[in-house]
């Protein structure tokens, strides 16, 4: 419980204007708390948190997806639901922006959240045992009528009748030309993409309207908590980059990957770990082929059915990979591979931490720009086989938590200090409504969302999803970030040995 009464009055600071603090701040406003300001590295007003102009958050992405299902976490998934109310009344919203603030987006493209569909699929014959948890998991919310099982002559026939049948063209395609042969899955009829970029500067606005304050640069960049003269456990605001002190009656961190170096507790808890993002632009010049592929479904392939392993430091088995339909006019496509989750180990103390790195030159290791392109050649070889086209890598570092839920609460032993974070790649979608839990934590509220998202100790953790309780990570050579042979400029186009095995290139 937290130690003094905070008051709608109390000076909060927020650390990280990412998905969690944003939401944190965006849900403060509305429970009626008026003294909020945020701090960031990253200089929002400028990059508006577009992975295309030098942000690396990894909230600020071009898109993600919106799903339900999570096999049998049903908290998870009403909390989805709730927040698909509100992305709704968002993408209606956005419209009534003022149209100094509507000039400030990259383009005019403002739509939020579209219906896609999604698409799981693997190589099996039967269904995967993790998709048949997850299709009970739409029984028990009332929801299976919005699943097709590529499996049931019937779910294939409620799709044709509904008009849904369109989506299920990739796999006739990738069929006929024999990159698969048996397929097996579930047509998701809830799945969205969410404007990853746009929502969050969106909430900016819409904050900053509301009177919060955003600082950037070295005025936003937290260096250390400042404490209490009496108590060097009270925590009394934070000291930033360029030397100042700013006072705060709660300070909430909120930081992302960064977390885990700024509160050293989180450690063995969170850990910052490398997203395989690759990203290829359709020239505007071929509308066709824009036009075509945003009408394709998210297509996750095999990603239901690996499971972390640890000793490898990647996904079980091979291949796995996210596709990411493009809007049409952005017209950029995204694949996320289900390679090596790389760490760049830092020493803290005795111990090491993964800490995010980024590079000028936005380079990827190399094997993931050509898995990225094999599948891309896979999927769309009229897009690939274009003169000049190729891909763009970009630096994006997700927060893994241990168990893949995330952390609010007050950190343990420490007052007025609390932590949002460990979106373990799953929490962007919660952004209306993250924040809610700081509130309850504020007001002393106990619900499910408190205990699901409370401080866990290591005798309470049972699942390590990602090897944190590893005490050495910086020992692991393979999951090194700095030993990863690195692209150059000439591997991200489609060059003659890439195009020569265009016809007998798969999905692995």
């Amino acid at each position: 419980m937290p130690s003094p009464e905070y008051s709608k009055d109390s000076k909060i600071i927020v650390v990280g204007s990412g998905v969690f603090g944003l939401s944190t701040a965006y849900n403060l406003i509305k429970a009626g708390y008026k003294n909020i300001e945020i701090f960031d590295r990253t200089n929002y007003d400028t990059e508006k948190y577009s992975p295309l102009k030098q942000s690396d958050s990894a909230s600020g992405d071009i898109n993600k997806f919106f799903r339900v299902y999570y096999e049998d976490k049903s908290l998870y998934s009403k909390l989805a639901i709730e927040a698909l109310d509100i992305w709704n009344s968002w993408n209606s919203e956005i419209q009534n922006l003022s149209d100094e603030d509507k000039a400030r987006f990259i383009d005019d493209d403002l739509e939020l959240i579209r219906q896609s569909c999604g698409l799981r699929i693997n190589d099996t014959k039967d269904t995967v045992p993790v998709e048949l948890k997850n299709l009970e998991g739409f029984t028990e919310l009332g929801l299976r009528d919005t699943q097709y099982n590529l499996t049931s002559e019937r779910d294939l026939l409620r799709a044709k009748l509904t008009g849904l049948d369109r989506k299920l063209e990739v796999i006739r395609d990738l069929k006929a030309r024999g990159k698969v042969t048996t397929v097996s899955g579930t047509l998701d009829s809830i799945g969205r993409m969410l404007k990853a970029d746009k929502a969050c500067f969106y909430v900016k606005i819409l904050l900053e309207n509301e009177g919060v304050i955003f600082h950037y640069g070295d005025e936003g960049t937290f260096v250390s908590p400042i404490y209490c003269p009496k108590s060097a456990t009270t925590v009394k605001g934070i000291r930033t980059k360029d030397g100042k002190e700013h006072k705060a009656d709660l300070v909430v961190v909120s930081a992302g990957p960064w977390s885990t170096s700024l509160v050293l507790q989180l450690q063995h808890r969170t850990q910052a770990s490398l997203a395989n993002i690759v990203y290829l632009e359709i020239p505007k010049t071929r509308q066709d082929l824009i036009d075509k592929y945003s009408e394709y479904p998210h297509i996750q392939w095999k990603t239901t059915t690996s499971e972390f392993d640890r000793n490898e430091g990647k996904f079980a088995g091979e291949g796995g990979f996210a596709f990411f339909p493009n809007t049409k006019k952005e017209g950029i496509l995204k694949v996320n591979t289900r390679q090596t989750k790389y760490l760049n180990p830092v020493k803290v103390g005795d111990d090491y931490i993964s800490v995010p790195k980024t590079l000028g030159d936005e380079k990827l290791p190399k094997s993931v720009i050509q898995e990225a392109k094999d599948i891309l050649m896979t999927l769309c070889p009229d897009v690939v086989t274009l003169p000049g086209v190729k891909v763009q890598s970009k630096l994006i570092w997700y927060t893994d938590s241990i168990n893949s839920d995330f952390i609010i609460d007050f950190v343990p032993g420490y007052e007025n200090l609390i932590v949002a974070t460990g979106g373990s790649a799953h929490g962007f979608k919660f952004l209306p409504v993250l924040g809610k839990t700081v509130v309850s934590r504020l007001k002393g509220e106990e619900t499910s969302y408190t205990k699901l998202f409370k401080w866990k100790n290591e005798e309470d953790i049972i699942v390590d999803n990602y090897g944190l309780k590893d005490k050495d990570i910086n020992a692991d050579e393979r999951r090194n970030f700095n030993n990863a042979v690195f692209v150059d400029e000439t591997d991200l186009v489609f060059n003659e040995n890439d195009l020569s095995r265009l016809e007998t290139v798969t999905l692995v």
